[in-house]
């Protein structure tokens, strides 16, 4: 299984294809060259065979119209010359008369002009030799001459012929195959580290950039790109987060003073009506000031501060007790609260902003979930995370809103009625980036299980680190 993804994930790749393609060229010229060669020398061994064959008939024929002593006899007479051929001469019946090999009758037969017969045909050949290339002549009276050459050095010279270039097949394929591989592996691994270092930008990292190998080819180049691009789009965000910090900050001191002044103006005047109206205005301010505070929250959680002071918080209590004590709370709207808590969890963090990113999840529910009946709370440890869930058996969150509902100021409600300001989750996301983790919403058929999985090593949170498997 193992294997099988690993070549899907390679066949995936551009450059492995490629490779392939140029493999599979070489083979193809590999196997043109070798199909030349082989019929090239195939060709010159044949034809010597076969012009050597042609004048020794044209001979032994010249021979039997000038002395008229038979067949069997002119064989005889040629064979004692010594010029290294195969003879054989048939009776009209098929019995052999003479020769240096033995040929029946059905072998004799099978003869169409020049062909190369092996021991399986029929024949009895001398040792080392492993076949014959001649031409078998019938003759008016019904007798059969046979004249051939020794072939083994062609059949040799085809079994050579095919062994190397099975060899040379076999090493072009290898090679290839290593080199394939070689390049997929090189370019998966700049494509790993491109994708490994848009991740830690996704889960919140702008500082990141894609690592350059020096050799200046096309992902150098890419690369180049892209960091301009990613500086860029940090100092933008930073422009912006500064922006946003500036106006918290410099809004929130002439509101509050503006809170103060509503509070002493109230108390100066005891209408019943201008009291309404300074209810109403205090309400309001403490609106945007609440707004402010947690905006000034989240940049203050985002910007990482606070992880210095990181000591070892026991989860395991801080989540019974508010489970504990948000209990009267949903006993009195009739919600049941189920907490399965393991025992020891433990993790290096900020116990006041982890508590607050249980809170604003619990509250969240309280405020704004319909139909809920049930409240579980689950938390254990799985390796080097704890994986905390908060599920309820409410109506839950459409697929295409559970990313939106993530962003600042962001609310399902249109009109807007019902308390909070749409910064909730976006703190608790933050807080739980701090902690190196994340937050997922999934359905809980039917409701909403918010999953949260914090790690449980400090050095795991620490900048430059691969937030994708948390």
């Amino acid at each position: 299984m193992r294997l099988n993804t690993i070549l899907r994930q390679f066949v995936r790749i551009s450059g492995f294809r490629l490779a392939l393609r140029s493999l599979a060229l070489s083979l193809g010229g590999a196997c043109l060259v070798f199909v030349i060669i082989h019929h090239a020398a195939e060709s010159t061994w044949r034809g010597q065979i076969d012009s050597n064959v042609s004048g020794a008939l044209t001979d032994l024929l010249g021979d039997l119209q000038t002395n008229h002593r038979g067949l069997a006899w002119n064989v005889r007479t040629t064979m004692a010359e010594g010029n290294g051929l195969f003879y054989a001469a048939l009776a009209p019946d098929g019995a052999w008369e003479a020769g240096n090999f033995r040929l029946t009758a059905p072998a004799a037969a099978r003869w169409k002009g020049m062909e190369t017969l092996r021991p399986r045909d029929g024949l009895s050949l001398p040792s080392r030799v492993d076949a014959v290339r001649g031409t078998a002549m019938r003759f008016p009276n019904g007798e059969v001459l046979f004249i051939a050459a020794d072939a083994t050095a062609l059949r040799s010279l085809d079994q050579l012929i095919s062994r190397s270039f099975l060899a040379v097949f076999g090493t072009i394929m290898a090679l290839g195959l290593l080199g394939s591989y070689l390049a997929a592996h090189a370019v998966q691994r700049r494509v790993d580290a491109f994708a490994t270092t848009i991740r830690n930008i996704m889960d919140g990292d702008l500082s990141r950039r894609i690592g350059l190998s020096g050799s200046g080819d096309e992902f150098d180049r890419l690369a180049t790109g892209m960091n301009a691009m990613l500086q860029r789009i940090q100092e933008l965000m930073e422009n912006l987060r500064q922006v946003t910090n500036d106006i918290s900050h410099d809004l929130r001191s002439p509101l509050a003073r503006l809170r103060e002044h509503l509070e002493l103006s109230r108390a100066r005047f005891s209408e019943p009506a201008l009291t309404d109206m300074f209810e109403e205005a205090l309400a309001q301010t403490d609106q945007a000031l609440g707004i402010f505070a947690a905006m000034l929250r989240i940049a203050e959680v985002e910007a990482g501060a606070r992880r210095a002071g990181f000591g070892m918080v026991a989860l395991s209590p801080l989540l019974a007790m508010l489970a504990e004590s948000y209990e009267p709370s949903f006993d009195a709207n009739g919600i049941t609260v189920e907490a399965d808590i393991a025992p020891g969890l433990a993790l290096p963090g900020d116990k006041e902003l982890l508590a607050q990113l249980f809170t604003n999840l619990l509250d969240n529910i309280m405020l704004h979930a319909e139909n809920v009946s049930r409240v579980s709370i689950h938390a254990s440890q799985a390796g080097e995370l704890i994986e905390v869930s908060i599920a309820d058996n409410g109506c839950g969150i459409a697929a295409g809103q559970k990313a939106r509902v993530m962003q600042r100021f962001a609310r399902l409600e249109a009109s807007r009625h019902r308390p909070g300001y749409g910064l909730g989750l976006p703190l608790a996301s933050a807080i739980a980036a701090l902690h190196g983790g994340r937050i997922r919403l999934e359905d809980n058929g039917p409701g909403l299980r918010v999953c949260i999985r914090l790690r449980t090593s400090l050095s795991a949170m620490r900048l430059g680190e691969d937030h994708s498997t948390a």
